[in-house]
């Protein structure tokens, strides 16, 4: 992709990343179960950095309800010179302890449908929506939880060398205990982007 360069949000994203996001076995909040959330259904716009392409300021999201009652489906799109681009995302919703949970997952990419490899890559994320509407999705943080890995508080895998990509391997239960914890909470500490609703 041009616009943003886009690094990866679900599997691609609005911001450029140093290296893959952490990944995850199973989805966080399978134990409290999955539902979608009304406060994100419709569209939300976000700004690129200064270092962006002056041409190519904008992203959109938009985020539907499935018709299963369970899961949602997310849409990113850009509108380009040369060529518009969209990538189409499932997007599993939950509440954990005080923690809006969203993973994420790519389902196609303009039109096409994602290969094997990144449709496996489950990327978790925490929302936020502030009083103000603004929503914010933010990242686990790679070095913080890849330290969590190490020192026995989660299962998962730390590739070796510079990279160091975190993958978690837990099962449903501990994962989703870990995660409500404030020590689980605190490792979702890398800022992805800020979105304002497009009304």
């Amino acid at each position: 992709m041009k616009a943003f360069r886009f690094a990866i949000l679900f599997a691609l994203a609005l911001f450029v990343a140093a290296c893959l996001p952490v990944t995850s076995d199973n989805p966080i909040g399978s134990t409290v179960g999955f539902k979608p959330d009304p406060a994100l259904v419709g569209l939300w716009k976000g700004q690129g950095g200064d270092k962006e392409p002056k041409d190519i300021k904008y992203a959109y999201f938009a985020f539907f309800r499935n018709d299963d009652g369970v899961g949602m489906s997310a849409t990113l799109m850009t509108f380009e010179p040369d060529a518009d681009q969209w990538t189409v995302y499932d997007a599993q919703v939950a509440t954990l302890g005080a923690n809006h949970i969203m993973n994420a997952r790519e389902r196609s990419q303009n039109g096409t449908s994602a290969n094997e490899e990144d449709r496996r890559q489950l990327i978790p994320l925490r929302y936020d929506i502030a009083k103000d509407g603004k929503l914010t999705l933010s990242l686990l943080d790679e070095k913080a939880t890849a330290a969590a890995i190490k020192g026995g508080k989660l299962k998962g895998t730390v590739q070796e060398g510079t990279g160091g990509d975190c993958h978690i391997t837990a099962d449903p239960k501990s994962l989703d205990a870990f995660f409500a914890s404030k020590q689980g909470a605190a490792l979702f500490s890398a800022k992805l982007v800020t979105l304002v609703k497009v009304r």
